[in-house]
């Protein structure tokens, strides 16, 4: 049984009207109940379902309203009905479509100077976010400059200045339980360079 409901005002319960609608409910409760035992006692097991789940079904809607009624007069449910939800409802949840995509390119710096100075035009048509006084790295190294390069203009790894790529690799994978999201924010990123747990669905290769 629940407590009463004291955020309601104490004069809304206990009415005249609230009274004389519990002792109605209860009054076709109390008879609806006595048929539907008596319904019960005279069944042997031949009857069709169909009978005894009318039977259920007006039984249990008076039940609900003898619930409601008595909320109604005294601010408490005496029975905690459970709402049952319908087993032949569509599920609106969405689950998310999660694919991974993983990818592996090893290159070979073949002009170093050629790869630097594309580094250098990159970053500075493309200059990174700095805090106030920062100031870009200096393209010293091929690293760098490959980096600033897939900054601005994504994954060029076959269009590369002075560069060979020696092979590549990608993986589409659909993942499959237990599965871990890359973590961007990974102390060592190189961890999170993996593929999860799941089902490869394509992949395609260059060397």
């Amino acid at each position: 049984m629940t407590d009463l409901d004291t955020t309601a005002p104490a004069e809304q319960f206990f009415s005249t009207e609230s009274r004389e609608a519990l002792a109605e409910a209860s009054r076709k409760l109390a008879e609806r109940l006595q048929a539907h035992t008596e319904a019960l006692l005279a069944m042997n097991g031949t009857e069709n379902h169909e009978t005894l789940d009318e039977q259920n079904a007006a039984l249990e809607e008076l039940v609900a309203d003898w619930n409601d009624a008595v909320f109604e007069h005294t601010g408490t449910t005496p029975l905690l009905l459970d709402e049952t939800e319908d087993p032949d409802a569509e599920d609106d949840t969405e689950e998310d479509h999660i694919i991974s995509v993983v990818s592996r390119f090893d290159l070979r710096v073949v002009d170093l100077d050629t790869l630097l100075e594309a580094g250098r035009a990159a970053q500075e048509r493309h200059p990174a976010e700095l805090s106030e006084g920062g100031e870009a790295d200096p393209v010293e190294t091929a690293e760098q400059a490959i980096f600033e390069i897939s900054r601005e203009v994504g994954e060029a790894w076959f269009e590369l200045p002075g560069i060979e790529m020696l092979a590549g690799a990608r993986a589409y994978v659909v993942p499959e339980a237990p599965f871990e999201p890359l973590d961007p924010d990974a102390e060592d990123i190189t961890t999170e360079l993996s593929a999860p747990n799941g089902i490869p669905t394509h992949a395609e290769s260059w060397a």
